[in-house]
């Protein structure tokens, strides 16, 4: 397997695209030992099972891998999926249960069956919703989806367990940083633990990742057309000592 060295990253998702720069080289493409660990564990240079985080470039050891970096690479990766595959022209649905409903597993066929009726009326639907649970315990779904037109009526007799809400989102120029923010904190609710925080129709955009000289040349085009920058951070690798800087762009702003 080739291995790439660069000293930047950057991650487009829709029309956001995230930049980082690394003060030392960083490496990809190393070939991974086979066993029945995950895809992303590599071993450090004592033999220890490590994950690398994907932003960072950090080894993280992974019988400490923490349930709160669990929740922050899930609320990542929802964000950016958002962004890669829907606008503000998307429907934008609350789903909730008349009864008080805390079984997940239960919840999530009920709301899969309900998906399965929307793809029979609109063979390219494709959604994202996260799951959330109300203060007396009740599960809901925030739904984000390419639905056309519909009823809001005809759309509660189709779900049948409750009341929908069609939020209005033509506001929204980042509809990533809009979904999240209905996602469970790092303090996650226990009733998520071990269990996805979020559901998804199969083959949405995946947001691309570029390193090296094609991340170069897009960020060299935010500066050529005086883009603005949104938001802006820097940070230290605990592992390794490598100073990154994070550039965040909205090419709607």
């Amino acid at each position: 397997m080739t291995i790439q060295a660069y000293t930047m990253k950057v991650v487009v998702s829709g029309n956001v695209y995230e930049f980082y720069r690394y003060e030392d080289t960083m490496f990809r493409g190393y070939e991974q030992k086979r066993s029945s660990l995950s895809a992303d564990t590599f071993y450090d240079s004592d033999g220890a099972a490590v994950q690398i985080d994907p932003d960072t470039g950090e080894m993280i050891p992974k019988k400490i891998a923490s349930r709160a970096r669990s929740n922050i690479r899930a609320r990542n990766e929802l964000r950016r999926l958002a962004l890669a595959n829907f606008s503000n022209k998307s429907k934008f649905i609350t789903l909730t249960f008349k009864e008080n409903l805390e079984d997940l597993k239960e919840a999530n066929t009920l709301f899969k069956a309900f998906t399965r009726q929307l793809r029979k009326k609109q063979k390219d639907f494709k959604y994202i919703a996260v799951i959330e649970f109300q203060k007396r315990g009740a599960i809901h779904y925030h739904l984000l989806c390419n639905l056309k037109y519909v009823p809001a009526k005809v759309i509660e007799e189709m779900w049948g367990q409750g009341f929908i809400k069609i939020n209005r989102i033509d506001h929204v120029d980042n509809i990533g940083a809009y979904v999240i923010k209905y996602m469970t904190k790092e303090d996650a609710d226990p009733r998520l633990i071990g269990k996805k925080m979020y559901q998804t129709s199969k083959k949405l955009e995946r947001p691309k990742e570029l390193v090296g000289k094609q991340a170069e040349f897009l960020y060299e085009q935010m500066i050529k057309e005086k883009r603005k920058k949104v938001y802006s951070s820097s940070y230290e690798n605990k592992q390794t000592s490598n100073k990154i800087v994070y550039e965040e762009y909205n090419l709607k702003r």
